[in-house]
């Protein structure tokens, strides 16, 4: 069993399932160069899609709805609405893509399973990734 030497209860969690584990293949979504074209915009995944790992999918989809409802709130017509959506939204959801990517092949894989226990304990802080978990859209500020 490949959880045997396993110190936690990951054997015990695998023998008491009914169902078969199965793993897929995750793919790297081609990087979408504009997000809008007359009065159709895309938001989320469908944007900028992030590895299921990350766990940022869901969140990314509700950031960039706020941020297009105020840019079509505040903005002069809906072609500047979304062309400033896409700038505002495109260097927040391309650093996330980033750190995905980094944490998602191999060698990064083998990186963080070597590093990630001395570094929780040197490192870790609840400002560590405050960029990621901490975004706040304050829906009185008006876009620029």
């Amino acid at each position: 069993m490949l959880f045997a030497d396993d110190a936690g209860p990951a054997s015990d969690i695998i023998s008491a399932t009914t169902n078969e584990l199965a793993a897929f293949p995750l793919y790297d979504m081609p990087v979408v160069p504009t997000w809008h074209r007359d009065a159709m915009v895309i938001i989320g995944d469908a944007a900028h899609a992030t590895s299921p790992s990350s766990g940022q999918g869901a969140s990314m989809a509700i950031e960039d709805a706020i941020v297009l409802a105020k840019c079509l709130r505040d903005c002069d017509g809906i072609r500047q609405a979304f062309a400033t959506y896409e700038g505002l939204r495109g260097n927040a959801s391309s650093r996330t893509q980033r750190a995905s990517d980094r944490a998602r092949g191999t060698v990064g894989r083998w990186f963080r399973d070597l590093l990630m226990p001395l570094a929780l304990k040197l490192f870790a802080s609840p400002n560590a990734h405050a960029w990621l978990y901490g975004y706040h859209n304050d829906w009185s500020e008006r876009v620029a």
